[in-house]
């Protein structure tokens, strides 16, 4: 009996603690899923766009409509003539709200494995953060 008792605690003392690591932590404003990208060769930044948009289509089929995928163009220097124009190569894009992972259902249905394919053939994620950004006006 004492040894189940010592089981049980010592369960329940590694679940808390597990909880407790994988919780985010409080956030005024809201999370986002920040990645950079960088568009392999063959790829274009048009379909990487398409696949934004096949992403933000999948979570609006599903119900989501709290969440916001926006992309950003980063803006550097041609070091031949010294012009600043758009990277054709690199991207960071803002996932705004994402939904957690146990309220997403549909996870690898077609047109998920679709737009994931997509993003695959077109690209690979460079680095991805998690960050607590200001709260926006919506």
């Amino acid at each position: 009996m004492r040894v189940a008792l010592i089981l049980t605690v010592s369960v329940a003392l590694y679940a808390t603690s597990a909880v407790a690591q994988t919780a985010m932590p409080a956030c005024n404003g809201d999370i986002a899923t920040v990645r950079i990208s960088h568009i392999k060769p063959g790829g274009s930044m048009q379909k990487f766009m398409d696949a934004v948009a096949a992403h933000l289509a999948w979570y609006r089929a599903n119900g989501f409509k709290d969440n916001e995928l926006v992309t950003s163009l980063i803006i550097v220097k041609d070091e031949k003539t010294g012009a600043m124009k758009y990277s054709d190569t690199d991207v960071i894009s803002y996932h705004l709200r994402p939904p957690a992972r146990e309220k997403i259902k549909n996870r690898g249905d077609a047109a998920w494995s679709a737009y994931v394919k997509l993003y695959a053939e077109t690209s690979e994620i460079t680095n991805e953060y998690s960050t607590c950004m200001p709260m926006l006006a919506r």
